[in-house]
């Protein structure tokens, strides 16, 4: 079948046959393991692949076979890492090639723009997209918890919202914890009034968390990050009430999971090119 799938960029005109694909391929996989959805309604998943599509730091691709829409994928490129996802495959067109060719695509894509570093998130329960990814050359990084926090009860002092003035000092802290500069990721999630805190120590800021699957976080210390996601949570509307959690990141995941949140279900961080892990504590986004 590998000689018959065509692959395209997205259109505007796919994004509704691409979030059906989308909302089935992952549902059904949820609903055979059993575990809960990551996108709770079609709509859901039409809002994420439509605005994905229409941003111009995302590169996006569509499989077709025999004239077909079977899937899509999509890559970042906002920063100097790049992040692949979703990658997503019509249930009746899986284990026969649209995956790989969907993933040769972004890889292709992210070497002719020069980039050296790209990761993603790999479902723990696919083992078919873990061995995908590895004969693509990804390595295995760490084990991620897809996580639900909780709110902290009372309001941390130290514990703001991030403003368009708190852009250095982000860009500073990405640097100086993630190797790499995130600014535009974070530029971005300002301009759709994501709900991002920082948090400042004898006023100088250690600490940022953006919540939700697309969010990322750095701080100092994995107390700092668990006390930003708390406080984040008192605000951050429904969609945004999950994070992911480096499963090497013990005390981070026991002070959550002490305060009454709740481990959903567990991933795989993998990437290709150089890599060296975030240092203090770290909260990768679903990409990256």
């Amino acid at each position: 079948m590998s000689d018959s799938i065509t692959i395209q960029p997205v259109k505007p005109k796919h994004i509704p046959e691409l979030a059906a694909i989308c909302f089935n391929a992952f549902g059904k996989l949820h609903e055979r393991h059993a575990v809960e959805a990551d996108f709770d309604s079609i709509e859901t998943a039409n809002m994420v692949i439509g605005m994905l599509a229409a941003s111009p730091e995302f590169a996006g691709f569509v499989a077709m076979v025999d004239g077909k829409i079977v899937g899509s994928n999509f890559v970042s490129f906002s920063d100097p890492v790049s992040g692949v996802g979703p990658i997503t495959v019509d249930p009746a067109c899986q284990a026969r090639g649209v995956g790989r060719r969907l993933m040769q695509a972004v890889m292709d894509a992210a070497k002719e723009r020069g980039v050296r570093e790209v990761r993603l998130l790999q479902e723990a329960i696919n083992s078919t997209s873990l061995s995908l990814y590895t004969k693509l050359g990804f390595d295995w990084r760490e084990g991620i918890a897809m996580f639900r926090p909780v709110s902290s009860p009372e309001a941390d002092r130290n514990v703001r919202a991030v403003t368009d003035a708190d852009l250095p000092a982000i860009d500073a802290i990405s640097i100086r914890h993630y190797g790499s500069t995130r600014i535009n990721e974070v530029r971005g999630f300002m301009a759709m009034q994501m709900p991002g805190v920082l948090l400042e120590r004898q006023g100088r800021p250690i600490g940022y968390f953006f919540p939700g699957m697309f969010g990322h976080g750095f701080a100092e210390t994995e107390q700092d990050l668990a006390v930003l996601i708390g406080q984040s949570m008192r605000t951050a509307p429904p969609m945004f009430q999950k994070t992911l959690i480096p499963l090497g990141a013990h005390e981070l995941h026991r002070a959550l999971l002490s305060a009454g949140g709740k481990t959903i279900k567990q991933m795989n961080y993998m990437t290709f090119g150089p890599y060296t892990r975030p240092m203090g504590g770290w909260v990768p986004s679903i990409g990256m």
